[in-house]
C-alpha cells in the first residue's frame, strides 16, 4: 500500500452518522415533543386538522418564495407522486422535451411514453453531465429534474428557458427545493417532498402550479386520470379544495406536525437564504476534501452541472471494465460496511443504477462539521481496504485531478 493511502483511525465520530439521500436527516435539535402528538388519531377533515394542513401549504409557499398567484397542494406518494400528478394532469396538448440527466429523468421519460401522455423529444448526454439545452422549442412543454440525487447532476441555471414561452415547464424539484434558488419565472409546475431538504417524514409531496399551469388544468387534457392523481372534480372542474389543504388521500397527522417542526427550524435559521448558505458551506467541505484526496473524484465531472447537496463520488481514476469494475465495487462495499460498523456513516451507497461509489446527502439539515469528520473516516476506510489487499490490481492515483474536458 502506498504511504499516501495510510490514514489513522479518527478519534471522533460525526454527531449524527445519517447521510441518507432520503428520507434525510432530521433538522438539528429535532425530537418528538408532546405537541407533535396532539392530532394523532384525529381526522385530517376535522377543523383543526384541516387548518394544520392548510398552514403547511402556506408556510411552504412562503419559504420557497412562490408568488401569491400560484396554487399549492399536498399530494400522496412523496415527490414521485407529485411529479407523476403533474405529468398526468398537464401534459398532452403539445409535444414535450425531456432532459435525461439522472435516474428519475429517465423514469419520467418512460412514464410519458408508457402512458402516451404526449409526443416526446429526449435530450441525452453522457452519465454525470447535463444535456445540451440549445435548440429547444419554446412552444413545447419541458420536463426537467432540477437536482439529480443519483448522478449528482443539476442544470447549471434555467436561463435557457424563455420567459415568454408557450409551453409549460414541469420541474422535479424533489431535492432542489430549499437547497438552491429556483427561478420560478421559468417554471410552471414545481414538485417536491417533505423528506428531502427539510428532513420530514416520507410519503408526502407537494405540487405548486403557476397561473399558466392553472390555465392548462382548467382547459383539461382530454384524458382520464386515476383518482389518486386527479386534480379535477367528477364534473371536470378544478379541485379547488385540494389546493386549500383537502388532500386526496389520508395524510399522517404526525408527519404534518413533524413538517411544521421542520418549518419552524427553517424559519428560525433565516429562511431560504440561510438554508442555501448551509448547503454551500457543506459543499465547500466536500469539495476541499475531494481536491486534496488522490483516490476519490466526482461522479459529475462538469463543475457547472454539479449538485451542491447530492455529493456523488467514485474511486479515482476510473478503472476500465472487466474484473477491475468488480474490484471497485468490492472496495466501495467494504468501506461502507466498515463505516456502518463504526457508526461513522449510514446509507451512503451509490444509487442502484449508478456506477459504484458514494452518495452523500449534504442538504441544510446536515452539519458541515459532520461532513468534515466523515471525510476523515472515508480516508481511514480506504486505507483499511488497501491494507486488506482487496484490490486485485493496484490503483495508481494520478499526479493531479483532471479538469473538466481534459483527457
Amino acid at each position: 500500500m502506498s504511504l499516501a493511502h495510510a490514514a489513522g483511525k479518527p478519534s471522533a465520530l460525526p454527531s449524527d452518522p445519517r447521510f441518507s439521500s432520503g428520507p434525510c436527516r432530521k433538522h438539528p435539535g429535532w425530537s418528538v415533543h408532546p405537541a407533535m402528538l396532539r392530532y394523532m388519531g384525529r381526522s385530517h377533515r376535522s377543523s383543526e386538522g384541516a387548518k394544520r394542513l392548510a398552514a403547511v401549504i402556506t408556510r411552504m409557499g412562503c419559504l420557497l418564495g412562490l408568488p401569491d398567484s400560484w396554487l399549492c397542494g399536498i399530494v400522496p406518494g412523496s415527490g414521485t407522486g407529485a411529479c407523476s400528478m403533474a405529468l398526468q394532469n398537464l401534459l398532452g396538448p403539445v409535444p414535450v422535451e425531456t432532459f435525461l440527466s439522472d435516474s428519475f429523468s429517465h423514469y419520467w421519460a418512460h412514464e410519458i411514453d408508457a402512458l402516451a401522455l404526449a409526443p416526446q423529444r429526449r435530450h441525452s448526454c453522457c452519465y454525470g453531465d447535463f444535456p445540451n439545452t440549445s435548440g429547444i422549442d419554446a412552444d413545447h412543454d419541458i420536463v426537467v429534474v432540477l437536482n439529480g440525487t443519483s448522478s449528482g447532476v443539476c442544470p447549471p441555471d434555467l436561463d435557457w428557458i424563455p420567459r415568454d414561452r408557450e409551453g409549460l415547464v414541469i420541474a422535479d424539484a424533489v431535492s432542489a427545493a430549499f437547497t438552491r434558488h429556483i427561478d420560478v419565472d421559468r417554471v410552471d409546475a414545481l414538485c417536491w417532498s417533505w423528506q428531502k431538504a427539510l428532513g420530514g417524514e416520507g410519503g408526502h409531496g407537494m405540487i405548486a402550479l403557476s397561473p399558466r399551469a392553472q390555465g392548462r388544468l382548467k382547459a383539461g387534457v382530454g384524458r382520464p386520470v386515476a383518482k389518486l392523481m386527479r386534480l379535477h372534480n367528477s364534473d371536470g372542474s378544478v379541485n379547488s379544495a385540494f389546493f386549500g389543504g383537502r388532500t386526496i388521500s389520508t395524510p399522517s397527522m404526525f408527519a404534518v406536525e413533524d413538517i411544521h417542526s421542520a418549518l419552524d427550524w427553517a424559519e428560525a435559521c433565516g429562511g431560504l437564504p440561510a438554508l442555501v448558505n448551509k448547503v454551500a458551506d457543506n459543499y465547500s467541505v466536500m469539495a476541499d476534501w475531494v481536491k486534496a484526496t488522490s483516490w476519490i473524484d466526482w461522479l459529475c465531472a462538469n463543475p457547472a452541472a454539479r449538485s451542491s447537496c447530492s455529493i456523488t463520488l467514485r474511486l479515482s481514476p476510473e478503472p476500465p471494465g472487466g474484473s477491475e469494475e468488480k474490484d471497485r465495487a468490492k472496495i466501495v462495499s467494504g468501506m461502507i460496511r466498515l463505516l456502518e460498523a463504526e457508526g461513522a456513516a449510514l446509507d451512503i451507497w451509490s444509487y442502484g443504477d449508478a456506477p459504484p461509489g458514494f452518495r452523500i446527502w449534504a442538504g441544510p439539515t446536515v452539519e458541515a462539521d459532520d461532513l468534515a469528520v466523515l471525510c476523515e473516516w472515508l480516508d481511514w476506510a480506504y486505507s483499511q481496504m488497501c491494507e486488506a489487499g482487496t484490490m486485485s490490481k493496484k490503483i495508481i492515483a494520478p499526479s493531479h485531478k483532471l479538469a473538466y474536458g481534459e483527457s
